[in-house]
This record gives structure tokens, sequence and C-alpha cells, in this order.
């Protein structure tokens, strides 16, 4: 897996890695404990050149941990 790249998404810093799945490419944004849902508000924006078109959220350990941005 690639090293977390940080960025600044609804003004909150986390960090994000890029991934693939059966859905296809996206990004994998942690979601800080701090946040609110708004930092889920990113359909429509670009984030490092690409235009995020859905989103969906993975788990980890039964909590909601990060965002899946595909573009």
């Amino acid at each position: 897996m690639d090293s977390p790249i940080p960025i600044n998404i609804n003004g909150y810093d986390t960090y994000y890695v890029e991934a693939k799945d059966d859905i296809g490419k996206h990004f994998l944004i942690y979601i800080p404990p701090n946040a609110d849902k708004d930092i889920s508000d990113i359909c429509g924006t670009f984030i490092n050149g690409h235009l995020i078109q859905q989103i969906d959220y993975q788990k980890v350990d039964e909590k909601v941990s990060f965002i899946k941005a595909y573009y």
C-alpha cells in the first residue's frame, strides 16, 4: 500500500491513499474522530485532479472509518 497523502477535506485535516475494488478506482479517505457528516459532502468536487462521482464507506472494527471516494 502507498504512503498516506495529507489532504484537507471540507475543513478537516486527514489523509488518503489510492485504492481499487470491484466498483472501480477510488480514494480511501480517513474520517478523523472530530469530523461531522459534512466531511462526506464531496461528490462533484475534484480531489487530486479526479472528479468524485460516488462515495461509499468502509468500516473497521464495526465503526465507519473511511470514505471511499470513487472517480
